[in-house]
């Protein structure tokens, strides 16, 4: 949010906001492994159907998003 905030106001070149745009989007994606990797499946197998489907729908909800986002439909 700050990063958009100051690219708008443009006090930083755009290599640099490109540059720590870029940067933001690799630690997402490493945050998001990170929690992946602490995911029990013997946990999740222990809480029942119902909170996998919901992982499940949840994902292919976010997923067709995206990919709604990249060809164009949105």
């Amino acid at each position: 949010m700050v990063l958009s905030v100051i690219a708008s106001m443009q006090i930083l070149p755009l290599p640099v906001v490109e540059s720590v745009g870029g940067l933001s989007r690799w630690l997402l994606v490493i945050a998001i492994a990170a929690s992946g990797l602490k995911t029990s499946f013997k946990e999740l197998g222990r809480l029942g159907w119902k909170p996998v489907l919901m992982l499940l729908v949840e994902t292919i909800f976010i997923a067709s998003i995206g990919f709604a986002f990249i060809v164009g439909f949105i």
